[in-house]
């Protein structure tokens, strides 16, 4: 599972349970992307419910710097915290988990951002790289402009952007998460933004913005040809990988 936030009326975990994808309730790995809580407001529920066998977390951020950069210290933020710092002694539980998928991790350090150290959690975030069956699929977290010029200098995450077929867009397609070089090495049949209804000026815009850096006619979405899908105007996406490799597009009703 790659970040583990909920929203009103809606926990991922118990759709999940309910569709039996865990009939062991055990889960091999958690993967943050971000250390913002709208990424991990489910995780109390996650481990009240489920195992999870291991976790994959940045490690540019201690507890300490996290809880420095927050203006109020939630339950979740505090069991994230309490988390990261017993994570190495979580490290062989990582080891033992065998994933039928290939995934790769990169994030910044905040020496990165030196010397004025104007950092924030968004900046730091770790984008993640699935493949599973012949798709590969970005999910960068909140990522800023800035911190993609820096990430775009690594040859891995060119190659990885290079064979990636779903791009979720960062900080849920705002505009400081939007860097064109991206669209240099990456191709995607599809973008996928995570957003809720446009409150920022940020947000304006995006949509369409995006739509123009998918490769070919898109992808078909409830008997639909499109190109970028947002759960704002198409609520929870199911994806399907057949074992042929045949992705399919549909609607996750509640």
């Amino acid at each position: 599972m790659v970040d583990c936030g909920n929203s009103q009326g809606f926990e991922p975990i118990d759709k999940i349970i309910g569709l039996n994808l865990l009939p062991s309730y055990s889960l091999g790995n958690l993967t943050l992307t971000n250390y913002d809580q709208d990424h991990f407001s489910g995780f109390l529920n996650l481990e009240r419910k489920i195992k999870i066998g291991s976790f994959c977390f940045p490690r540019n951020l201690t507890s300490a710097d996290i809880k420095g950069l927050k203006k109020e210290i939630t339950k979740p933020i505090e069991r994230i915290c309490d988390t990261l710092d017993r994570l190495d002694s979580l490290v062989p539980l990582t080891r033992e988990y065998a994933p039928p998928y290939t995934k790769s991790c990169f994030y910044l350090q905040k020496q990165d951002f030196l010397p004025y150290g104007d950092y924030s959690t968004n900046d730091l975030s770790q984008i993640v790289f699935v493949s599973y069956k012949g798709t590969t699929i970005c999910i960068p977290g909140d990522l800023t402009t800035r911190a993609w010029e820096k990430l775009l200098l690594k040859i891995e995450i060119r190659v990885w952007l290079k064979y990636t077929n779903i791009f979720v867009a960062s900080h849920h397609g705002r505009e400081d998460g939007y860097n064109e070089r991206i669209f240099s090495h990456c191709k995607p049949e599809c973008i996928i933004l995570s957003d809720e209804n446009i409150r920022y000026e940020t947000q304006e815009g995006m949509a369409q913005k995006y739509f123009s850096k998918v490769s070919g006619e898109g992808i078909i979405f409830n008997s639909e040809k499109r190109k970028v899908l947002t759960t704002r105007k198409d609520g929870h996406i199911l994806i399907k990988i057949g074992e042929n490799g045949i992705r399919t597009y549909n609607p996750l009703n509640k």
